[in-house]
């Protein structure tokens, strides 16, 4: 569910039905204290039914979606940090009939250390600048109004073969290392990046990677092929 300026806003059927993918041990660990006290409370004034699926482990979420029945279910919610909903649309995208499904609203109720699709959401819907519990319930609020809108995919072919799907945008290197070497720090919240990025600093790894592209396609003729960039 993310609004933007010019988008015509569908509403969603009253009343509707919500999957809330929830894992507990994003961000601080916070996530199910804050459903239960913040978003609960504002959906059942808002008429909507909610089933909680509460996530055990890695790709727990990526398995629930790509192999479940979602036909009793009008929106997917989820409620964590953006690598919930990378599980969850991966998932979705591995499913036979991920045309149809993908068509099915989304929604993300921060509730990781970095939050950073929900607080596009919010900037986008016209709000202020928020962060925290406040970020949450402006994010509630548009799903409780039952907006939803087009939500552009980024799609990666590794040489391995494997393909992933990305709401944001795909890293590698150092900003990649920051990500995974401070999720032992997640405890810390949005803290842990600054102290994944020091640690990271320190070690001073050296990348080493080829990079091709596709230049800007004219209007008339055949796409050129894919080349490396010019040697500096």
């Amino acid at each position: 569910l993310s609004p933007r300026p010019g988008d015509s806003y569908g509403v969603l059927p009253r009343p509707f039905r919500a999957l809330v993918l929830l894992n507990p041990q994003s961000g601080a660990g916070r996530a199910l204290e804050d459903f239960q006290a913040v978003v609960q409370p504002m959906l059942a004034e808002a008429d909507i039914a909610t089933t909680v699926f509460i996530t055990e482990r890695p790709h727990h979420a990526h398995e629930k979606v790509r192999d479940e029945d979602l036909s009793q279910w009008d929106t997917l919610v989820v409620m964590a940090g953006d690598g919930l909903l990378f599980e969850v649309v991966n998932g979705l995208m591995e499913r036979p009939d991920w045309e149809d499904i993908m068509k099915k609203p989304l929604c993300i109720l921060p509730g990781g250390s970095g939050n950073a699709l929900a607080a596009s959401i919010n900037h986008y819907a016209g709000n202020d600048h928020v962060a925290k519990k406040k970020l949450l319930t402006n994010c509630t609020f548009i799903l409780c109004k039952g907006l939803h809108t087009q939500m552009d995919l980024v799609s990666l072919s590794t040489a391995s073969g494997k393909r992933f799907f990305s709401f944001l945008g795909f890293g590698w290197g150092f900003i990649s290392d920051v990500d995974i070497d401070s999720e032992k720090y997640r405890r810390l919240g949005n803290a842990r990046f600054t102290l994944g990025t020091l640690q990271c600093l320190a070690k001073l790894r050296v990348y080493q990677g080829r990079l091709s592209y596709l230049p800007a396609v004219p209007e008339q003729g055949t796409p050129p092929a894919p080349r490396d960039p010019p040697a500096p």
